[in-house]
């Protein structure tokens, strides 16, 4: 049983390492369009929406469970395989197989991706910004917008 648990860690560990948390859709500024220094505390400035643009964020960094419970269940059915060396490769080839297979499926059934919004504004200086964010409430291509603290509002 204690090798069940070990491998099932060990393959939880060495998949989720794999997981790539990077996510560059969610960047705040675009790199091929010229934009103000960004900071996050600082207001960027007054300008007007050029575009909207739509995108799928998705998070597949929470797929830990899926890669345990399948760990856990294919080291039971590995277990069950064979004697002695046999069966403890049996399990450890269970346990992991089970924690890939555990955490495509948990992936496969989670929602996948969810809305973000990447706002570009050209600002009263001439200079472009681009702000990622959930939201984009009522704000349209062509209005009055302030860019404040990496938020696009419309601007009063």
């Amino acid at each position: 049983m204690q090798i069940i648990l070990v491998g099932a860690m060990t393959a939880a560990t060495l998949i989720g390492g794999c997981a790539n948390s990077s996510n560059p859709a969610a960047s705040n500024n675009t790199s091929s369009l010229p934009s103000t220094s960004s900071s996050s505390s600082n207001f960027i400035g007054y300008g007007v929406v050029e575009d909207i643009e739509t995108i799928k964020v998705s998070d597949d960094s929470k797929n830990i469970a899926g890669t345990l419970i399948g760990g856990a269940v294919g080291g039971l059915l590995g277990h069950q395989v064979g004697s002695g060396r046999g069966q403890t490769a049996a399990t450890v080839a269970g346990v992991i197989g089970g924690a890939v297979a555990g955490r495509e499926i948990e992936k496969r059934s989670q929602v996948a991706s969810r809305d973000e919004y990447r706002i570009r504004v050209r600002l009263s200086n001439g200079t472009t910004h681009a702000v990622t964010q959930s939201s984009v409430s009522d704000i349209k291509i062509g209005d009055r917008v302030r860019v404040d603290n990496d938020r696009v509002s419309r601007a009063d």
